[in-house]
């Protein structure tokens, strides 16, 4: 078990032996939550290894090419449209 202070700007500092451990290097990105009365810290980088594939069975492969993406974009905004104009002949 290692202690920390913590700044008058609300900083700590992570000991060396856990950034070691960790391999956490200078730039990492830390997700910060708390539960239970505990603080806890994980890389961003795990987090995206944990859920890797996660998404996977929606991938395009190829991805979309830009013009796919307006005109999906297109797509998506003309059915908005139609639906308020329903929406208004309605009331």
């Amino acid at each position: 078990m290692l202690s920390t202070k913590i700044t008058r700007k609300g900083q700590i500092t992570i000991p060396v032996e856990i950034r070691n451990e960790l391999d956490l290097r200078e730039g990492d990105v830390l997700i910060v939550e708390h539960h239970d009365g505990k603080i806890v810290m994980t890389n961003q980088q795990e987090i995206v290894r944990r859920t890797a594939g996660a998404l996977a069975k929606y991938a395009r492969f190829p991805p979309p090419t830009p013009e796919e993406m307006r005109q999906a974009f297109e797509e998506g905004v003309a059915a908005e449209v139609v639906a308020s104009m329903d929406t208004e002949e309605g009331e």
